[in-house]
This record gives structure tokens, C-alpha cells and sequence, in this order.
């Protein structure tokens, strides 16, 4: 084992409801961060700078790390970083240094991009050029604020249609981006991999070097199942740990192993793993957060590698 990998909590997927209430997201994570499992976690934005203080007494407590993804509040906007629009991306990037100060402030480790719609064929070359710039652009400025830059591949012709996707050709693109900004990782996600017919052991040997956190996410990946696609789908439970989706605690275990096996990518403290599952008004939240926190524990007993600082 060259690294080991530690476990993370998607607070922010898990407790969705919550996103914009300030005050129940800070309970949520005083609560989970009293468990001890957890030694990063992912949040979302707090705009009140007592708050954010809040957030980064229980972080330096417990000598854990975090992760925001500015995604929902770009995707509220409808604005992109690929926008041919110069105007309208010069809007995205403003609003990504806007959360990225609420980040800094709250003494987060990565800062989480999207890269926006595909735009089609006849246009992608243009739209990557343009998300070139714009992730050199706000690696530059989270380096002056001590964070690194992450980008999620997603697919582009399964279900989320969006331009950063197919694993190989995302590293040819991400690669000069990384040497230029040495603070840039991808955020590699299992489920946006299967929906894109992509071999998961592939998938990492590709990306590994630029790999700075994951997430294990089921999918049905049937594209005639009624619930096929990325829905942030709940994760197997015990006793029997079955799914309709492709993501069991031995395959999770498969993925820690493999990732473990690499170097930890220099300017990371640890490379963290997250499961994500999206909890929706009325779900019983906790119980979420139970079932993902069992299943990630399921995954590191398998995989044998153990977890912690």
C-alpha cells in the first residue's frame, strides 16, 4: 500500500434539504463529526462569517479536512465555465471566487468545480479551450487562498451530458493543467464511470496521479430500468448487501485497494473517499447517513487497508 486512504462524509449530498439553512447544516455536522468516523468532510457554502467559524473550530478539533462543491449555486445561476458567452462565463467565474472566499474562510481543502453542458461536437474543442482557462484561471486565485481546485468528470452521453467525461480524454485535457497549476485534481466518481461504459480499473489507472478525492455512487445503469441513470441512489444494506445498481461493498473495497496502491498526489493532505447519496425532504436523513456510513465501513473491512490519519 503506498497511501492510505481515509473516509469522508458527503454532508452536503446526504443533507440537501438543509443547503441553505445554516444553523441545521452546523448541527448536522457537530453531530457527525462527534462520531469520529470521518476525517474530511463535504459542505456546503456559509455565507454568515460566524458560521464559518463555527465550521472551522469543529474542523481544527478534530483535525479534519473539507470539501465544498460550488455546484448548486452555479447550476441555480444557470451559468457555466464552458460558456461561449465571454460575458457569461466572466459571471460563473465570479460567482466561483465569491464561494471560494466563504471556502478559504472556513479553512476548506478543495474547492469543487463543475464544467457545464456539453455544448455538442462542433463546439466542444472551443468549450474546453474555454474551461482550460477558467480552471487555470480559479486555480490561481484558491492557490492565494490556500486551497486546491478539484473538477468531477461526469458522463457526457449517458445521462448528465455534460462536456468533462470520458475518462482518457479528461486526463490528455487535465494533464497541461496540472503541470501549469500543480493545486488541480479531479474528483473521480464510480457512477458517472459505469454510466459512461467505462471499466472502473481503467478508469483509476488513467486518472490516479490527478485523483485528490472520490466518491463511491451507485447507478442502475440499464438504460431501460425506470431508475436508470446518476440519482445519488441509496447505497446497499446489510446483512445482504444486495443492489439493483452495480456498487457492492466488494467492488467499493476493489476501488480503495486500487487508489491505495498509488502515491499520494503531492499537495494533498490525504485523498478521501465519500459515499454519495442524495437525501431528499421528508427522507429520514440520518438513516441516510447511517447507511452510507456502514457501507463505506463495509468497503475498508474488505478492501483490508484500514482508514485514519
Amino acid at each position: 500500500m503506498s497511501q492510505k486512504i481515509v473516509p469522508s462524509g458527503h454532508l452536503l449530498e446526504m443533507f440537501m434539504p438543509y443547503l441553505k439553512d445554516e444553523g441545521r447544516m452546523l448541527e448536522v455536522l457537530r453531530r457527525v463529526a462527534d462520531l469520529g468516523f470521518y476525517k474530511n468532510f463535504e459542505l456546503p457554502s456559509f455565507r454568515d462569517k460566524y458560521n464559518r467559524m463555527y465550521v472551522r473550530e469543529i474542523l481544527e478539533a478534530g483535525e479534519a479536512t473539507a470539501t465544498t462543491f460550488v455546484t448548486p449555486y452555479i447550476k441555480e445561476k444557470k451559468l457555466s465555465l464552458c460558456d461561449l458567452d465571454e460575458e457569461r462565463r466572466r459571471e460563473a467565474l465570479a460567482l466561483c471566487k465569491e464561494h471560494a472566499n466563504y471556502a478559504a474562510d472556513c479553512g476548506y481543502m478543495h474547492f469543487g468545480v463543475p464544467s457545464g453542458d456539453d455544448p455538442g461536437d462542433e463546439k466542444r474543442a472551443e468549450a474546453k479551450k474555454r474551461m482550460a482557462e477558467s480552471m487555470v484561471e480559479l486555480a490561481d486565485y484558491a492557490k492565494t487562498l490556500g486551497m486546491n481546485l478539484t473538477i468531477e468528470p461526469l458522463d457526457r452521453y449517458a445521462y448528465k451530458k455534460q462536456l468533462i467525461g470520458p475518462m482518457k480524454e479528461t486526463c490528455i485535457w487535465f494533464a497541461p493543467i496540472h503541470e501549469a497549476c500543480p493545486n488541480t485534481f479531479i474528483h473521480w466518481d464510480s457512477a458517472h464511470e459505469a454510466l459512461g461504459g467505462i471499466e472502473l480499473m481503467q478508469s483509476l489507472e488513467c486518472a490516479a496521479p490527478f485523483i485528490g478525492q472520490f466518491h463511491l455512487c451507485d447507478a442502475i445503469t440499464d438504460v431501460n430500468h425506470p431508475c436508470f441513470g446518476d440519482l445519488h441512489m441509496e447505497v446497499a444494506q446489510a446483512p445482504d448487501w444486495r443492489t439493483e445498481g452495480f456498487l457492492t461493498p466488494e467492488i467499493g473495497a476493489q476501488i480503495i485497494k486500487k487508489l491505495a496502491s498509488y502515491d499520494k498526489p503531492a499537495g494533498v493532505r490525504h485523498v478521501c473517499v465519500a459515499v454519495e447519496v442524495l437525501g431528499h425532504p421528508g427522507d429520514n436523513l440520518w438513516n441516510k447517513e447511517k447507511n452510507a456510513r456502514e457501507f463505506l465501513a463495509k468497503c475498508f473491512e474488505l478492501a483490508g487497508e484500514g482508514y485514519g490519519n
